[in-house]
C-alpha cells in the first residue's frame, strides 16, 4: 500500500454513532416501508374478512390445505368467449380430499363455481387442479366483470377429507377497475 494512503488511514478516526441515534434511525426505518391498506368485507354467509388492497397474493391455507392458485381465465365458448376459473389446491401431511366445493360468497345469492365429489391428485403430486366450465359474461358467475368500479370477490373452498374432517377456506380477491377492463377486453366485451 502506498505510504500516503497508509498515513491517511492512520489519521482517520472511526465514526461513532451514539446508541440513541441508532435507535432513532431504526425507529424511522419502518417509515420507509410501503403502507398497506385493506378493506373489511362481510361474505354472503356472514363471515367478516380483511382484504388487502394491493397486488400481493394472499396466502390462504390451514394445516391440511393450501390454495396455490385461483385465476380468472378467458375461455372459448360456442358463442364468443366466457370466463373460467382455474384452481390448484395442495394437500399437506397426507390429507386426501373426498369432496371439494367452490362457491362465490361475495354476495347473495351464493353461486356454485364448481364441485368435485371424487377429486384426484395430479400424477406424482399431492395437488388437485381443476378448470370450471366457462361462464358467459352475462351469466351471474361472470357479470361482475361488467361493473366499472373496484371490487372484492370472495370464494369459499369447502373440502371434506377422507378422515371425515371438513375444512373451509376463504379466498378474497381485490379486483381493481383496470383489471376488470382488461378481462372485458380479453372476453371481447365492451361496456
Amino acid at each position: 500500500m502506498p505510504r500516503l494512503l497508509k498515513a491517511a488511514l492512520r489519521t482517520l478516526r472511526p465514526f461513532r454513532v451514539p446508541a440513541a441515534a441508532l435507535g432513532v434511525l431504526a425507529a424511522t426505518a419502518g417509515c420507509l416501508i410501503q403502507p398497506s391498506f385493506s378493506v373489511a368485507v362481510t361474505t354472503a354467509d356472514n363471515v367478516k374478512l380483511e382484504v388487502p388492497l394491493g397486488p400481493n397474493k394472499m396466502d390462504v391455507e390451514d394445516d391440511a390445505i393450501n390454495v396455490k392458485r385461483f385465476q380468472f381465465t378467458p375461455w372459448k365458448m360456442d358463442e364468443g368467449k366466457g370466463m373460467a376459473y382455474a384452481l390448484v389446491l395442495e394437500f399437506k401431511k397426507g390429507a386426501i380430499p373426498a369432496d371439494i366445493q367452490v362457491d362465490d360468497v361475495s354476495e347473495d345469492p351464493i353461486l356454485r363455481i364448481m364441485g368435485d365429489s371424487s377429486p384426484k391428485f395430479r400424477a406424482g403430486t399431492h395437488g388437485w387442479e381443476a378448470l370450471s366450465q366457462p361462464f358467459h359474461p352475462a351469466d351471474e358467475h361472470a357479470k361482475w366483470v361488467m361493473t366499472l368500479d373496484n371490487g372484492v370477490k370472495t370464494y369459499r373452498f369447502t373440502v371434506k377429507l377422507t378422515d371425515g374432517s371438513t375444512h373451509v377456506l376463504y379466498y378474497p380477491i381485490f379486483v381493481p377497475a383496470t383489471a376488470k377492463a382488461f378481462m372485458r377486453a380479453q372476453l371481447g366485451v365492451t361496456t
